[in-house]
């Protein structure tokens, strides 16, 4: 069964300008559709882009994300 709309989420790395690393963030909705900007589950405004495999395997999840996501679930 598929969740309703508005319970949906992804998860996108976005890279730390100020670092060589970054942070995997969850964002509402089933996909990321290449947009630029989006508004994380943790409430940031932060520029996106196509990440790669590398970003995936070493960018850690939020937990802020994490932990919000999880709250809503019960």
């Amino acid at each position: 069964m598929t969740p309703p709309p508005s319970t949906r989420h992804y998860w996108l790395p976005i890279p730390d300008s100020s670092q060589c690393s970054g942070t995997r963030h969850a964002f509402r909705g089933p996909r990321w559709e290449g947009e630029h900007t989006g508004t994380t589950v943790c409430g940031q405004e932060v520029a996106m882009a196509k990440p790669s495999e590398m970003d995936w395997i070493c960018h850690p999840t939020c937990p802020s994300c994490y932990d919000t996501l999880k709250l809503e679930q019960r």
